[in-house]
C-alpha cells in the first residue's frame, strides 16, 4: 500500500548535481527528499575536475590543484599556464561523504535509497511522485536522471589509479592531453598525478560513434611500459564511462519540474566539463526557488550563450570530420605565453577580449568554412 509523504522539494537522483542541490538547501527552510534508485551512492567511483574559475564550498575537499598542464602530440608539445586559476580535483566519494555528513545533522531534508520513480503527475495544488516503494508530494520536482536522447557526440573514458613503487610522477604538472598517433580519431591519453607514486591515467575519445579499441585496463599497462619501461606499478581501482557533449540538450522544465544537471545541458559540449556549471546551475536556482515555487520562473532553458554553443558545435564538426586537424588546432590555441583567456573561454566564462584571442589563434579559414556551413558534417 502506498503512503503518502508530503515535502516541499523532491530531488530525483543523488548524483553530483541532486547532492550539490540538496547541500545548498542546507542553508534553506524547506523540507526536502532526495530519491536515490541506487543503495549506495559511493556504488561509482568519479574523479571530477575544473579550472578554479567560480567560487564552492568545496575547497577542504579538493584532492589536488595543478598550476601547470601539458598538452602535446607526436609534434609538439605546449605547457598551459594557470597560476591564476588551478586545475582542481575532486573525488565523488569524497564529495559525497562531506555532503551526506552535512544532510545528515539536517532534519529537514530526508535521503531515500533503492527509490525507482514510476510516474511524477501534477494534482491540482501539489506534484505526485510515485516510486517503487511508496507515494509522495511536494510542491516542485527537480530531476537528475539520465534521459534516452540522441546526442550528437560522447566522450568516451577508460581510467586506472596506478600505484607505483618508485618515484615516477611529477606530481606537479598535469597531462591536459596526450594525442595519440590513431589516424582519424580523435584520442588521447589524460595523465593526473597525485604524488609522485600515485597517478588517474585515463585513455579518451571524443566521438560521434561507439568506441571499444583502447578504452580497457591494457591500454593503460601498455602506456606505462611505453613510458616508464623499468617502473613496477599495480592498478587500484578503475572507472569508465560516457559524457554527452551536444549543443543541443536543453532544460526542457515546466512548470512543476525542472531538470538539472548533464541531461539539462549543463555539460559544456566542446570540452565534457560539467562540475562547475552544475555549481553555478543550483546557486541561480537558489536565488530563483521563491520564484519557482510560485509557479513564475524557470531557469533558461539554455545553460550556454548562444555564441558558446555556436563555436562548441563547429568544434564538435570539426571533431567528427577532421580530427587530425582538430588536435592541431588545439596545440596551437594553447601556443601564447599566457592562457587566461583559454581558460575563461573553457570555463564559460570569456569576456569579448577572451573570444577575440581565441579566434585569433585558431585556424581561422576552416573554423570560417563550417561556420557560414560551407562545410557541413560528414561532407
Amino acid at each position: 500500500m502506498l503512503i503518502n509523504y508530503d515535502y516541499d522539494l523532491i530531488i530525483i537522483g543523488a548524483g553530483c548535481a541532486g547532492l550539490s542541490l540538496a547541500h545548498r538547501l542546507t542553508r534553506e527552510d524547506y523540507k526536502v527528499c532526495i530519491l536515490e534508485l541506487s543503495d549506495n551512492i559511493n556504488s561509482k567511483n568519479k574523479l571530477w575536475s575544473f579550472w578554479d574559475t567560480y567560487e564552492t564550498p568545496y575547497e577542504d575537499i579538493i584532492k589536488k590543484k595543478w598550476v601547470n598542464l601539458i598538452i602535446k602530440d607526436k609534434n609538439k608539445t605546449s605547457e598551459i599556464n594557470c597560476d591564476r586559476y588551478s586545475y582542481n580535483s575532486i573525488d565523488s566519494h569524497d564529495f559525497n561523504n562531506y555532503i551526506f555528513k552535512v544532510i545528515q545533522k539536517n532534519k529537514n531534508i530526508d535521503l531515500i535509497l533503492s527509490s525507482e520513480v514510476l510516474n511524477i503527475r501534477k494534482e491540482e495544488k501539489s506534484i505526485s511522485v510515485t516510486t517503487n516503494k511508496n507515494k509522495y508530494i511536494c510542491k516542485h520536482v527537480f530531476d537528475s536522471r539520465p534521459e534516452n536522447i540522441k546526442v550528437s557526440m560522447w566522450q568516451q573514458f577508460f581510467g586506472s589509479y596506478i600505484k607505483t613503487e618508485q618515484e615516477i610522477f611529477d606530481d606537479q604538472k598535469a597531462t591536459f592531453m596526450e594525442f595519440s598517433k590513431l589516424r582519424n580519431k580523435f584520442h588521447f591519453m589524460y595523465i593526473l598525478p597525485f604524488s609522485p607514486t600515485e597517478a588517474l591515467i585515463e585513455s579518451t575519445y571524443f566521438s560521434s560513434k561507439k568506441e571499444n579499441n583502447m578504452l580497457d585496463a591494457e591500454i593503460i599497462k601498455k602506456y606505462m611500459q611505453n613510458n616508464f619501461p623499468n617502473s613496477e606499478f599495480k592498478i587500484v581501482k578503475s572507472e569508465n564511462g560516457s559524457i554527452p557533449m551536444d549543443t543541443k540538450i536543453k532544460a526542457v522544465s515546466q512548470k512543476y519540474i525542472t531538470k538539472i544537471g548533464s541531461y539539462s545541458g549543463a555539460t559544456r559540449a566542446s570540452t565534457g566539463y560539467t562540475f562547475i556549471n552544475i555549481q553555478k546551475q543550483v546557486d541561480h536556482i537558489i536565488k530563483l526557488l521563491p520564484r519557482i515555487l510560485m509557479g513564475k520562473g524557470t531557469p533558461k532553458n539554455n545553460f550556454h550563450s548562444y555564441l558558446l554553443r555556436k563555436m562548441d558545435q563547429i568544434f564538435l564538426d570539426i571533431v567528427d570530420n577532421d580530427p587530425d586537424f582538430m588536435k592541431g588546432a588545439l596545440i596551437k590555441l594553447f601556443s601564447s605565453k599566457n592562457h587566461d583567456a583559454q581558460i575563461r573561454f573553457l570555463s564559460d566564462i570569456p569576456n569579448i577580449f577572451d573570444l577575440i584571442k581565441v579566434i585569433i589563434l585558431l585556424p581561422k579559414i576552416k573554423f570560417l568554412k563550417y561556420s557560414l556551413g560551407f562545410i557541413r558534417k560528414n561532407d
